[in-house]
C-alpha cells in the first residue's frame, strides 16, 4: 500500500494543479489570452507528460513551470490576483516536487523484501518525512496571512521594510529548523 501510494501520489498532485489551471483558463474570457493561456496549458501538459514518461527530470521540470506560469498569467491578465489561493497553488506546486523526491527516494526501497525491524524503521522515516512536509506547506501558506493580518490590523507597522525582514527570517529559521531535524534526531539516537 505504502510504495503504490508513493508512486501514485506525485500523479494525484499534478492532476489536481492541471484541473486547477484548467478551470482558470476556462473562465478566461478575452479572446486573445484565452487562446495563448489554452496553448501553454497544453504545452505544460505535454511536457509534464513526457516527463514522467520519457524524458524525465527536465522535462517534468519544464511542465510545472508552465503549468505554474499559466496559473498565475490567467490571474494577473484576466482573472485577478487572489493571494490565499496563489500560495495555495504555489505551495501544492512544491509539496509536487518533494512528492516526485519521496517517491524516488523511497519507492525503491518499498519494493525489496525487508525485515519488519527495518520496515518500522523506514516507514517511521517516511512518517517523519511527510510531517516535516506538511508543517512546511501550512506554514507557507499561514504565515504570509497572518503576517498581512496583522499589518492591516495595525499590530504590526504595514509599511515597515523590517517587519517584512523580521517576517521573513522567522519563515527561514522555522523551514531550516524541519531541515535540520533529521539530522538532530539522528544524533540523539547514537
Amino acid at each position: 500500500m505504502t510504495a503504490r501510494s508513493l508512486r501514485v501520489a506525485p500523479y494525484v498532485l499534478v492532476a489536481i494543479l492541471v484541473a486547477w489551471t484548467a478551470w482558470d483558463v476556462a473562465r478566461v474570457r478575452t479572446p486573445r489570452w484565452d487562446f495563448s493561456l489554452s496553448v501553454f496549458l497544453l504545452l505544460a501538459v505535454v511536457a509534464t507528460v513526457l516527463g514522467t514518461r520519457r524524458w524525465g527530470g527536465p522535462l517534468r521540470s519544464i511542465g510545472l513551470f508552465l503549468l505554474g506560469l499559466t496559473y498565475f498569467a490567467a490571474h494577473v491578465v484576466a482573472l485577478g490576483v487572489d493571494v490565499v489561493p496563489a500560495l495555495i497553488f504555489l505551495t501544492l506546486a512544491i509539496v509536487q516536487v518533494e512528492a516526485v523526491s519521496l517517491a524516488e527516494r523511497f519507492g525503491p526501497i518499498y519494493a525489496r523484501t525487508m525485515a519488519p525491524e527495518a520496515r518500522k524503521r523506514i516507514n517511521s522515516a517516511l512518517a517523519r518525512t511527510i510531517a516535516r512536509l506538511g508543517v512546511a506547506a501550512f506554514l507557507a501558506v499561514i504565515v504570509p496571512v497572518v503576517a498581512a493580518d496583522l499589518a492591516l490590523a495595525g499590530l504590526v507597522p504595514a509599511t515597515s521594510i523590517a517587519t517584512a525582514v523580521v517576517f521573513a527570517a522567522g519563515l527561514v529559521g522555522v523551514i531550516a529548523l524541519l531541515a535540520l531535524l533529521p539530522a538532530m534526531n539522528r544524533g540523539e539516537e547514537t
